[in-house]
């Protein structure tokens, strides 16, 4: 529809100017009543400079930190936010304006044309758009999270490589503790030759463990050092080994509370879901015309020079985005089953970490009472029953190859408790609020 209103009365050039103005003047109102807040700075801060490898071990929560600074593929993640700000800009942008000019016989004519999104559409575009910056928000923390799972568990080996090396050395150095009394027993005529030529083979496998307990540490280090972008750091970790009370874990239903509220991967099927839903808002109300204001110039031989005023709106007789409605009510029903599927998921998670510290904590706690408690007195009645002469020397490498056995079996029962600790921390959500 074209209606358009005619002023024959010659008019100086003046005119025009004002008649100009104050289409884009009014074209700037619109835009100042639709926005609901200042635009997005379109330059986004530069990244931070890596963080220098520390010199000291660090504890988890400092390697987490390194690792949310360092690593750039968090960095890459981080940027997805920047992209979401510049669609805010663009959805605040205002139409831009267009020029004609006309040539003709007798006759010239210029002017300008304004869109006029009078019906709010411009509004409920920003309005998406900075929905979407929350869903771009909560998705980098979901690639936060992921990561740093990775980095807890590549600690926490480290960690239990760093005591089983421990556990090595001293096992060869009870070996070679045992290697004197044998030699001293030899010596003194009560034992044969035999006894050290089996500790010398003995020592020699020994010898081998703490070469493959180097290597894995060393493994474990390296793990480590490219998890946080450091891959020259030669890293040491710092942490307790001590199984946690089970009265200082909260019950399940307030982790739950908490977890719901703090979950990235819940978060962020909720944000979409928000968006998703405004999304078929914004379709119903961009089905509505923008009407284009013109104002012109025209300087015709014979009828002298004039202005003229039109409007022109498109009329939504066939096409009134019904398909791209459509299409956003899918797509919000879509996003909700993925909300609910993703919260069934955080909720089975959480019960299942929950249950599985239980066993980890348990099993580490009554090992410590039913087997290290024997270590001390099955070392010592070993060592006594050989220099008595009650016990052979084979009796006597195999206490000491228990105790160290016993003693690794114990660390792995910790590496299980440690993961199944950030099991639960990161099932409900509790992780380190570190910000690059």
């Amino acid at each position: 529809m074209n209606a358009r209103k005619m002023n024959k009365r010659p008019a100086a050039a003046p005119v025009l100017a004002a008649a100009l103005a104050a289409a884009l003047g009014c074209g700037q109102a619109w835009a100042q009543a639709q926005t609901a807040a200042p635009a997005t700075p379109a330059v986004q801060p530069a990244p931070t400079k890596p963080v220098a490898a520390p010199v000291q071990p660090v504890t988890l929560e400092e390697y987490l930190r390194l690792v949310v600074q360092n690593q750039p593929n968090l960095a890459a993640e981080r940027l997805q936010i920047g992209l979401a700000k510049a669609d805010s800009r663009t959805a605040a942008a205002f139409p831009n304006p267009s020029v004609h000019y006309s040539h003709k016989r007798d006759e010239k004519e210029w002017g300008i044309e304004q869109p006029l999104p009078i019906f709010g559409q411009r509004g409920m575009r920003i309005e998406n758009a900075r929905r979407g910056e929350i869903a771009a928000a909560a998705n980098a923390d979901v690639a936060t999270a992921t990561t740093l799972s990775d980095a807890a568990h590549a600690f926490n080996e480290l960690l239990i490589a760093q005591q089983r090396l421990k556990v090595w050395q001293g096992a060869q150095d009870e070996l070679n503790k045992a290697g004197r009394i044998v030699k001293g027993q030899i010596e003194a005529g009560t034992r044969s030759r035999y006894d050290g030529a089996r500790l010398n083979l003995q020592q020699a496998q020994m010898s081998m463990q703490v070469s493959k307990a180097q290597a894995e540490l060393v493994d474990a280090m390296a793990k480590v050092s490219a998890i946080a972008a450091l891959p020259q750091w030669p890293a040491r970790a710092a942490g307790s080994l001590q199984a946690t009370a089970e009265t200082m874990q909260p019950r399940y239903d307030r982790l739950w509370d908490m977890a719901q509220q703090r979950l990235p991967s819940v978060r962020a099927a909720q944000a979409e879901l928000d968006q998703a839903r405004h999304r078929i808002a914004l379709e119903q109300r961009e089905a509505l015309p923008t009407p284009t204001v013109g104002i012109a110039r025209i300087r015709n031989s014979f009828d002298g020079s004039y202005n003229q005023i039109g409007v022109n709106v498109e009329i939504p007789l066939f096409d009134r985005r019904q398909g791209h409605i459509d299409r956003a009510k899918v797509e919000a029903d879509q996003a909700e089953l993925r909300r609910d599927a993703a919260v069934l998921a955080a909720q089975g998670e959480l019960q299942r970490a929950m249950q599985q510290l239980a066993l980890r904590r348990n099993a580490v706690q009554d090992y410590e009472k039913e087997g290290l408690a024997q270590i001390a007195p099955l070392h010592q009645m070993a060592q006594d029953a050989y220099q008595l002469g009650k016990g052979s020397i084979l009796e006597l490498i195999d206490a000491l190859g228990s105790i160290t056995e016993h003693r690794l079996e114990h660390l792995e029962l910790v590496k299980d408790m440690l993961d199944a600790e950030w099991e639960v921390r990161l099932a409900s959500g509790d992780l380190p609020q570190i910000r690059p």
